[in-house]
């Protein structure tokens, strides 16, 4: 399954493409927070299906109004993927 393509401006700069969510990769000399990457890794997890792998294996919530699964796992892998050390 592929992701991403890459597209090749005129001067031979290589361009990412999106493919899941609604963003696009800009260079800049402003500042910006530290974590901005995140949001690519957490494109991938998005493209890998990791979302409706979790909610298909773990125990669904026990009312009809709970959360799903992935609603926490995801902010967990983010959060550890971002530097947390601890909940």
């Amino acid at each position: 399954m592929e992701l991403t393509t890459t597209t090749y401006h005129q001067r031979g700069e290589a361009m990412m493409t999106q493919t899941v969510l609604p963003f696009k990769l800009e260079v800049t000399n402003e500042t910006i927070t530290a974590h901005a990457g995140l949001v690519v890794f957490g494109e991938f997890v998005h493209g890998l299906g990791l979302n409706a792998l979790v909610n298909r294996n773990l125990p669904k919530p026990g009312s009809g109004a709970g959360y799903a699964p992935s609603a926490f796992i995801e902010p967990l892998i983010l959060m550890l993927h971002g530097g947390g050390r601890s909940l």
